[in-house]
């Protein structure tokens, strides 16, 4: 407390500054302004991991740009809480952290509750001159968690789960997971789904309870992540779908969830739910509908041709004579194809397929 009450007096200095360049202390309106700027520009105060590389710089991008109307707002003795949290953000990427929790304490002490979610991380990982005392970082996130705040929820979930500064709690780690993967926190939607893939370690109870595993519930968390941006979600989802019978503990699993996956849109889902029809594996051998799913694979514009159907061992495998001849047949029907009906899938054949990838 003693080191922010210090640092607040200097910060009080530099504010005087500012106030100098932007109209004096007095100037209500321009500070008004100069907050609704903040705002706009830097959006709502977020704690949250960025969801990529790319998100992370474009983030401290757009902090930048913010900077100045974010410091007008907080001059004055009643400083903006949102434009404090952002400058924090700023101070703490510049290694400034002592003056970075000073602006954060500030925050989370005018309801900003990202900023507690902050101060946790401060103490949960020993950032800056700060020393570990996860018992500290319970609290802060705990106050966010309250608050609502997902970055909070996923984190302290983790804690539970771990017995990290608290008792190990795997009912009140998948309650917060759920709660945070609810509200859009890509992290939350990755182990949440980590958890419906594999119960390893659940009590089973809580597993039965909770209906553990359930791999088309992951195939959507998966999903909600990914399109968000995230690799690691994106990265689970190939894992399934190319992964093979390997990938779950029962192929009728698979089978299950690459139907729920096509059904959803996934190109990949259906070209391998195409594979398995083509092959007869989990599936009735069926060539004509593994020639159809091809083709919707393929229309979907997101499988490039030379992605289609699979590999075994690493490595391609002739097509099934029957599947070649109905997708040729497919290809002819729309007009792509004029060649032999020979279920011969070489160059002809893929170049008009290729044509299925165009609007």
């Amino acid at each position: 407390m003693r080191s922010v009450t210090m640092w607040s007096r200097g910060y009080g200095a530099i504010m005087a500054g500012l106030a100098a360049l932007w109209g004096g202390p007095g100037s209500s309106a321009t500070a008004s302004d100069a907050a609704a700027a903040c705002h706009e520009i830097a959006g709502a105060p977020e704690a949250g991991a960025p969801v990529s590389r790319a998100a992370m710089t474009g983030r401290f991008q757009t902090l930048g740009r913010a900077r100045p109307h974010c410091e007008a707002a907080v001059i004055g003795p009643d400083p903006d809480p949102a434009a404090l949290f952002h400058l924090a953000v700023i101070m703490q990427r510049e290694g400034v952290h002592e003056r970075a929790r000073a602006l954060f304490a500030m925050a989370a002490g005018a309801g900003v509750a990202a900023a507690h979610t902050k101060l946790g991380d401060y103490y949960n990982f020993g950032i800056g001159p700060v020393r570990e005392d996860h018992a500290r970082a319970v609290e802060r996130y705990r106050r966010a968690a309250e608050a609502g705040d997902a970055p909070a929820q996923a984190t302290l979930a983790i804690m539970y789960r771990l017995g990290r500064g608290v008792p190990r709690d795997f009912d009140r780690m998948i309650a917060l997971l759920t709660e945070s993967a609810g509200a859009g926190y890509h992290v939350a939607q990755v182990r949440l789904a980590d958890l419906h893939m594999s119960a390893r370690g659940v009590p089973r109870r809580l597993a039965e309870e909770h209906g553990l595993p359930d791999p088309v519930k992951a195939a959507e968390l998966y999903r909600k992540a990914a399109d968000q941006g995230s690799a690691e979600a994106e990265a689970a989802l190939t894992k399934l779908i190319e992964g093979g019978a390997d990938a779950f503990d029962d192929p009728a699993t698979r089978v299950a969830w690459l139907r729920h996956a096509a059904a959803q849109g996934d190109a990949r889902a259906i070209n391998a739910l195409g594979f398995l029809h083509e092959r007869g594996e989990g599936v009735d051998y069926n060539p004509g509908r593994a020639a159809k799913l091809y083709v919707e694979a393929l229309e979907t514009g997101d499988l490039p041709v030379e992605d289609l159907r699979g590999q075994i061992g690493g490595r391609w495998v002739r097509w099934d004579r029957d599947t070649a001849l109905a997708f040729q047949t497919i290809l002819r029907e729309r007009g792509l194809y004029r060649g032999a009906l020979d279920a011969q899938v070489g160059p002809g054949t893929l170049s008009a397929a290729r044509r299925l990838t165009r609007p």
